[in-house]
């Protein structure tokens, strides 16, 4: 039923779709450049992601792309902005933005240290995998497998990446940063019930500029980047940008020393700007990126076959491949744990001023290859040696009108979003070394997948002071789970020896998302505002490694109502700014990877919904310049979850009585009141001073940073070995430059105290294991701008 369901759905999606899709074509020579322009260095009061309110000070928005010049230097107007982004000032929403200077200075070189400088943000990734799962507010999906959707959608030059794994490896020549919390979708892209993270890279700009840069670190580590944009006509720009990333290895095999971790990625990017008149602009954008990188190697926490005792120290690790292991996957009996997945991708961007409205369309293809060999038992022993295949790519399609009508009062926006999804993955295992378990095991399965969204956002002012908010999203995602299999191998001669094909099942999500909101501008820089959200995820499947029929069945969509209150302000002609947000969030059915019990089978890792939690917290960010060349900054978030309807499969006691009675029973606990285990603390804080010329030519610029995490609890009510301990780090650097010149020598360190940490951990076998983070890096960088 739920697969015919599916079809239908499917039929009707793709009616709808050949609708749009010629609207899109018509249209699809008109650009969008210039509407959604990128955040520069000489304009950063625009938006992260410039689109849908420009800024008091930036240049009209279907002008932008065309205007953009010099964004390798920061320039100055007549009315100076202490702080860039001033559109959000007068949103709705706790939104952080971070600009390209932010993110040199702070070392972000992943998406993953992102996190530092963003309250209430976690971004981490799973058993050693190269895949980050993000949590915004507690709101988040573990995924291994990389075939559901995030709770936290990563948004690159406005295109939704509804794979997460497709976000590895993109972070150079970024312009800017936006994050905002809660269900989003109503203005552009995709809807959920986390939030979004949205990238900006810089955009080619009128007159030449070309730049590099290198940055070199303890234990080998070396960080290249390079870029070069300049006009071909006219109306015609281009750029072209590129990053590599060599060594950083700091961990090493317990047994001989050898180390692990050692970076080799390297990634393209190319851009075209063209104006062929002055209300269009197109722009085409090609990406490309290798990670050939050593795996993120774990220790052990705890080993329930009492192979090996806790790691003391927690950059060792240990890994030792089979030969017939390595011969049946394809690989040298050599490797070490390792990445080799490749991406690449083409976006084109249209937008056109049709004088009562603005037309934007956005179409994008991106395709990832992952093969991954992780050792998820960090030991010698061969019981969780994985390796993980993926082929996938996506089409994506969004329509979007806005304007302003009524006199100006009520601003619009109204479009659609379509995507197309076709992924397959393997996921191997070397259980050689388990007893009862002596064979290779491989798990496979195709997921096709497409979503259709419809959305529409109204803002009214009902006085100059006084707006109301609504919007309105409806997504029909239509996904099925095809040859789902299980496969055994003899270990000696490679022959099969199990077989066992699943039947097809499909999900269908067809649900409406909304929100309502009123801003009050209690005066020309400080606002109030509340709103209502509630936020849908669609629901998905269990690929990890699928042993019965009850597994492939798949979970359901998960949603959320979130309510939330704030203030936006700037005080001392723009030189304090203070925001803070207070939130309460109502989680239903939270897709969770837990435990099933399966009749005549026993207990199976799967997805499940968890009936209801909740999760509530505060915010407050404050930037301050109170003199020139002094720069301050801190922010504060802190949150707390609980779950109000969770029972919870007790694995042990359900083993227990099968082996006094003979007979599989479900026995839970619960867990209602339960704390959801979440960081309860972040903080972040920065302090940097320019000081006045130094011999008259040269500026000299100190900058310390810090930031702390609370501690994690991974399981509910878990102890030792499944609670990360919060940890506190600090970084600093000094560099100099000269007043007019365009270059800059910077020396830093991170981690000054060397403080030890856990980024993650997880349960894949025997093994409970472990993710270091990085011990103190001291590195010096050298840049040239021209």
């Amino acid at each position: 039923m739920i697969m015919v369901r599916a079809e239908r759905q499917g039929s009707v999606v793709r009616n709808a779709f050949r609708g749009f899709l010629m609207l899109s074509v018509c249209t699809g020579c008109l650009s969008m450049a210039g509407a959604y322009a990128a955040t520069s260095k000489n304009d950063k009061s625009r938006r992260a992601i410039p689109s849908r309110h420009a800024d008091t000070h930036a240049a009209p928005v279907h002008h932008a792309a065309a205007k953009q010049d010099h964004p390798e230097v920061i320039s100055v107007t007549t009315k100076r902005r202490a702080f860039g982004f001033g559109a959000d000032q007068h949103r709705a929403g706790n939104i952080t933005n971070l600009t390209a200077e932010d993110l040199v200075t702070h070392h972000v070189t992943t998406v993953e240290d992102i996190q530092n400088l963003v309250p209430n943000l976690t971004i981490q990734t799973e058993g050693g995998s190269n895949v980050p799962d993000y949590y915004l507010r507690g709101i988040g999906m573990q995924d291994y497998t990389q075939n559901n959707m995030s709770s936290v959608m990563t948004y690159f030059d406005d295109v939704p990446y509804t794979i997460t794994a497709m976000s590895s490896g993109q972070m150079f020549d970024v312009a800017s940063v936006g994050v905002e919390p809660g269900p989003v979708g109503f203005e552009h892209g995709i809807a959920d019930t986390g939030g979004e993270v949205r990238i900006t890279t810089n955009d080619p700009t009128k007159t030449l500029h070309y730049g590099a840069s290198e940055d070199i670190a303890s234990y080998a580590r070396s960080k290249t980047n390079f870029y070069v944009s300049a006009p071909i006509t006219d109306r015609l720009q281009f750029r072209l940008a590129g990053q590599m990333l060599q060594g950083g290895a700091f961990r090493y095999n317990r047994v001989n020393g050898e180390s692990i971790g050692r970076a080799n990625e390297g990634a393209l990017r190319g851009k075209l700007a063209w104006q062929p008149d002055d209300k269009t602009n197109i722009k085409l954008t090609a990406n490309w990126s290798q990670d050939s990188s050593e795996a993120q190697a774990g220790f052990v926490l705890s080993d329930s076959n009492n192979i090996l005792p806790r790691d003391q120290d927690i950059y060792a690790t240990g890994w030792n491949l089979n030969p017939q292991y390595a011969k049946l996957l394809g690989i040298s009996p050599n490797s070490k744990p390792s990445y080799n997945d490749m991406q690449w991708g083409i976006n084109l961007n249209a937008d056109r001023d049709l004088g009562w409205a603005h037309l934007a369309t956005i179409s994008s293809f991106q395709q990832q290859q992952r093969h991954e060999y992780i050792d998820r038992d960090a030991e010698a022993y061969r019981s969780g040696d994985s390796y993980l295949t993926g082929s996938m790519n996506v089409f994506s399609q969004e329509v979007r009108l806005s304007g302003m009508a009524l006199h100006n009062r009520l601003e619009w926006v109204a479009g659609m979003y379509y995507n197309r999804v076709r992924a397959s993955g393997e996921n191997w295992f070397d259980y050689t070394d388990r007893a009862g378990k002596y064979y290779f095991q491989d798990s496979t399965h195709v997921q096709p997948q497409q979503n259709f969204s419809q959305f529409v956002n109204l803002k009214y002012a009902l006085t100059p002071k006084l707006h109301l908010i609504f919007g309105l999203e409806h997504q029909s995602d239509d996904r099925q789970f095809l040859d789902d299999a299980v496969y055994r191998y003899n270990p000696v001669t490679l022959a099969k020896t199990y077989s066992q094909v699943f039947a097809n099942h499909g999900a269908l999500t067809n649900q409406f998302s909304g929100k309502v909101g009123i801003n009050y501008q209690v005066l020309q820089n400080a606002m109030l505002y509340a709103d209502i959200r509630r936020g849908v995820k669609p629901g998905g499947f269990t690929a990890n490694t699928t042993l019965t029929e009850q597994q492939a069945a798949g979970f359901k969509p998960e949603w959320l109502m979130a309510y939330e209150v704030g203030f936006k302000s700037e005080f001392f002609n723009h030189r304090l700014r203070i925001n803070g947000a207070a939130f309460w969030d109502s989680y239903h059915d939270q897709q969770y990877f837990s435990y099933i019990l399966v009749p005549g089978w026993g207990t199976v890792g799967s997805y499940v919904n968890v009936p209801r939690s909740h999760i509530f917290g505060t915010e407050l960010s404050i930037s301050a310049h109170p003199f020139r060349g002094l720069t301050l900054s801190q922010n504060v978030g802190y949150q707390r979850g609980t779950y109000d309807d969770f029972q919870v499969l007790n694995v042990q006691a359900v083993t227990a009585y099968y082996a006094k009675t003979g007979q599989y029973r479900s026995i839970t606990d619960s867990y209602n009141g339960a704390d959801m285990g979440i960081p309860k603390l972040t903080l972040n804080g920065s302090i940097s001073y320019e000081t006045k010329p130094v011999f008259r030519k040269y500026t000299v610029t100190l900058q310390g940073d810090y930031s702390y995490r609370g501690a994690q609890n991974t399981v509910p009510r878990g102890t030792g070995t499944y609670l990360l301990p919060a940890y506190f780090l600090m970084n600093g650097s000094v560099t100099f430059k000269p007043v007019k010149g365009r270059w800059a020598v910077t020396a830093y360190a991170t981690n000054i105290l060397n403080r030890d940490y856990i980024v993650s951990r997880t349960l894949a076998t025997t093994v409970n294991m472990g993710i270091s983070g990085q011990p103190r890096f001291v590195g010096g960088r050298f840049s040239y701008n021209f």
